[in-house]
C-alpha cells in the first residue's frame, strides 16, 4: 500500500473522514524510454506517477505541480485516463505537445492506458553517484 492509501486508511479510522483506498487495481501501461513495457497496478485515481513508484525507476518529476513539464508523457492509448483538468490544460499548452499529458495531473480512471515515459529516477541521480 502506497503512503496515500496508508494516510487514508487512518483518517477514515479517525473519524476525520479518509477515503479508505479501494481494492479495485487498475492495470496501465508504462512504456519506458528504453523501449521496455511495465504494466502496473494502481489505484482509482492515482495519477501515473503515483502508479509508477512500483517501479525501481519510476516517472521523474522535477516539481509538484506539473509547472516543469519533466514528466511529460506521450499518450499512446487514452483509455482509462480522465480527461485533463483546467489547470492541466493549461499546462498543456504551456509545456507539451499535441498528445502528450503531465504525469502528475493525468489522473487514472479505468484500464487500458498506455503512455510512453521519457523521463525516469535512476537509483544512481537519487545516490549522486
Amino acid at each position: 500500500m502506497t503512503p496515500w492509501g496508508i494516510r487514508n486508511r487512518i483518517k477514515s479510522a479517525l473519524g476525520r473522514g479518509g477515503k479508505v483506498a479501494s481494492d479495485e487495481r487498475l492495470r496501465v501501461t508504462l512504456v519506458m524510454p528504453d523501449g521496455q513495457s511495465h504494466e502496473v497496478d494502481a489505484e482509482p485515481r492515482y495519477t501515473l506517477v503515483m502508479a509508477s513508484q512500483s517501479l525501481e525507476t519510476p516517472i521523474a518529476t522535477g516539481c509538484p505541480d506539473g509547472g516543469c513539464g519533466t514528466c511529460s508523457v506521450d499518450v499512446i492509448d487514452g483509455r482509462g485516463l480522465a480527461e485533463p483538468t483546467e489547470s492541466e490544460s493549461k499546462l498543456l499548452k504551456e509545456k507539451c505537445k499535441p498528445g502528450q499529458r503531465l504525469a502528475c495531473h493525468a489522473r487514472i480512471t479505468g484500464s487500458g492506458a498506455k503512455v510512453k515515459v521519457y523521463s525516469v529516477w535512476s537509483m544512481d541521480q537519487t545516490r549522486g553517484t
